[in-house]
């Protein structure tokens, strides 16, 4: 038994480790890669697009004084100036010394721009994080003298303030120009521009931020729900500790949460920067050990071997005050301690998780096995945070992890409840609240039609029960034909009536109740049509497009519009070799032939290719 309880661990560790060396492997290679000089033209950038122009690479950078941004260039162009990658710490430019162990002190970077002579769009520069405040200046080529400043954040003379995370300034120069960016770190030990800049279209940066904050709101939506729904099943029944511990890494995880979202220095302003860090790691060690606590609870149904949970209860206490007291340096100079903890807690997981599967402890491979999911998103984070490539996923896997323990411990608890009444109709209370959230968050709020995420969703459901259908699954994809017309004719409110009407065209064209409408973004939309052949799709593809075609909008300002939409079709065959993110390809490929054909037809994806067509490029996005 203790052999196979050893070889279980071993495994796991091996596995923890592994994950570690790769996302360090990963690191060190982004910190190697030096990238361009500090030179970039971007005046044939195509900016319209959603494309963001990254200021990655070799900055000019002086450490020492705060140079203005005349002085800065001029440094800069005779080559006075030494390089830095841009995003690192810049500790590694030499700046620390032994009586100044952090660097603190202020930073100079400089780099050379070539933006668009002409445009037809705002632009803006972001700076995802520098740490700690900053000033941005732009000093044109042709005129060292006249320098602008662009925007800044912080304090940089006085009590030292630090800057918000995520700021974005307005970028109307054009042309060649210098962009200076003074630097001034006394907090943390880590300074300098630690996210990579980057210019984009504003226009796209604002709809990028109301998405962002959309997620936001509802994973903190989500996990206050799921945490309240514990604490009340606590209440109802106190003898199983699981519902409180995992009431309290809810309430852990929604703080760190709020943390992420910047809502703290909203609320009360980035004076209150340094202690929002302090909270951010000491939340970090007590998701850790509630985690743990939680684990011990589950599979035993009791805090059983409290040793366990006694012992690294105190050593998080411990290092939360710490955390809280120290010196904000030594606190960030330290926190692979923190990550250290987290990996031993880990270890003491897959300890317990292993006692209760070689016992035959009931679920325990559930428990065991939903522990990789926020672990293998929280790796996938680190790479991603140091990389600088890649999507963050933390967030979204545990809320996934807390939303199905919680309705595991649910479940568990409801079935132990002498009064099963009561707790009924509070429990059907509570999943009606839950349900409304998920609701919210799978809607799209101009249309009512299902979103994005909730498309991704009912395609992988649908497509698992493909192969136990007659005829497999078929996709339709259409959208609007000259939508940006529509909008720059009439303006956006016209826009929005013509998307809801066509959304509530779709609600009542007698689908089948397996059948899904989905807005897919923009002006375009798609259908999820399962047991459902290529002839057949088209079939209701014409029916759709008649029914667009022959509808006529009222929309604001008086304005009676008739538009047409054009539909992409593709099929997948019962237990074919395609996967979901082909066939979306191949729909998509078909509608961008209807477009480049006419527009206002349907086109499948097998007769797109009896017609000749060369596939559209797998990044192509069909023009309105």
């Amino acid at each position: 038994m203790h052999l196979k309880i050893a070889r279980a661990i071993f495994h796991a560790v091996t596995v923890v480790m592994t994950c570690v060396f790769l996302s360090e492997t990963l690191v060190a290679t982004a910190q190697a890669h030096s990238g361009p000089g500090p030179e970039r033209d971007f005046s044939a950038f195509p900016f319209n697009t959603q494309e963001k122009a990254q200021l990655r690479g070799d900055w000019w950078f002086h450490f020492g004084s705060r140079l203005t941004p005349q002085q800065a260039v001029e440094a800069a162009v005779s080559n006075e100036m030494g390089t830095l990658h841009v995003p690192d710490n810049w500790q590694k430019a030499g700046a620390a010394t032994e009586t100044n162990p952090h660097a603190h002190g202020t930073g100079t970077y400089v780099i050379n721009l070539t933006l668009p002579y002409s445009r037809s769009t705002l632009l803006a520069i972001v700076f995802p994080r520098v740490a700690d405040a900053y000033e941005v200046f732009w000093v044109p080529a042709n005129n060292l003298s006249h320098a602008e400043r662009i925007g800044g954040n912080g304090a940089m003379t006085g009590p030292i303030r630090a800057s918000l995370i995520e700021q974005s300034y307005a970028l109307n120069q054009i042309g060649e120009g210098y962009i200076v960016v003074q630097v001034r770190k006394e907090l943390q030990s880590y300074g300098g521009i630690l996210r990579t800049p980057y210019i984009s279209d504003a226009a796209f940066l604002q709809s990028d931020a109301h998405l962002k904050r959309l997620i936001e709101g509802t994973i903190i939506g989500i996990t206050l729900l799921v945490a309240a729904l514990n604490l009340f099943l606590f209440v109802v029944y106190r003898k199983d500790p699981a519902t409180l511990l995992l009431a309290l890494v809810s309430f852990a995880f929604l703080l760190r949460s709020v943390i992420l979202a910047g809502t703290l220095e909203m609320v009360f302003g980035p004076e209150i920067r340094t202690l929002r860090v302090r909270i951010e790691y000491a939340d970090i060690l007590l998701i850790a050990w509630a985690g743990y606590a939680l684990q011990q609870a589950l599979v035993w149904r009791r805090l059983s071997d409290l040793g366990g949970p006694l012992v690294t209860g105190v050593l998080a206490m411990l290092g939360g005050a710490i955390v809280l007291t120290a010196p904000l340096p030594f606190v960030t100079e330290h926190l692979f301690v923190i990550q250290t903890y987290c990996v031993v807690i880990f270890g003491l997981i897959l300890w317990t998780s292993a006692r209760a599967i070689i016992k035959r402890v009931p679920d325990a491979w559930f428990y065991t096995l939903g522990w990789f999911v926020p672990l293998l998103a929280g790796v996938n984070d680190i790479i991603v945070s140091n990389t600088y490539h890649g999507v963050y996923l933390a967030n979204h896997a545990f809320v996934l992890f807390i939303c199905a323990y919680s309705l595991k411990v649910g479940r568990r608890v409801t079935s132990a409840v002498s009064r099963a009444e009561v707790l009924d109709q509070e429990r059907s209370n509570l999943q009606q609240l839950h349900q409304n959230a998920l609701d919210t968050a799978s809607r799209d709020h101009l249309t009512g039609l299902l979103n994005r995420q909730a498309f991704d969703n009912e395609l992988s459901l649908a497509w698992r029960e493909k192969d136990y259908s007659d005829q497999g699954i078929s996709l339709v994809i259409f959208d609007i034909d000259h939508f940006k017309i529509v909008n720059d004719t009439y303006g956006h409110p016209a826009g929005d009536d013509v998307l809801r009407a066509v959304a509530d065209l779709m609600q009542v064209a007698n689908l089948r109740r397996a059948d899904r409408v989905c807005r897919y973004g923009g002006e375009e939309f798609v259908m999820i049509l399962p047991d459902t052949n290529c002839d057949n799709a088209q079939v209701v593809a014409e029916r759709m497009r008649n029914r667009i075609a022959a509808s006529t909008t009222e929309c604001t300002g008086n304005v009676s519009l008739r538009v047409t939409a054009s539909f992409g079709i593709a099929c997948a065959k019962p237990n074919s070799d395609l996967d979901p993110e082909e066939l979306l390809l191949r729909a998509d490929e078909a509608l961008y032939h209807a477009k480049s054909t006419g527009r206002n037809r349907s086109v499948t994806y097998p007769q797109m290719s009896e017609e000749g067509a060369a596939p559209a490029s797998s990044d192509f996005k069909a023009a309105g």
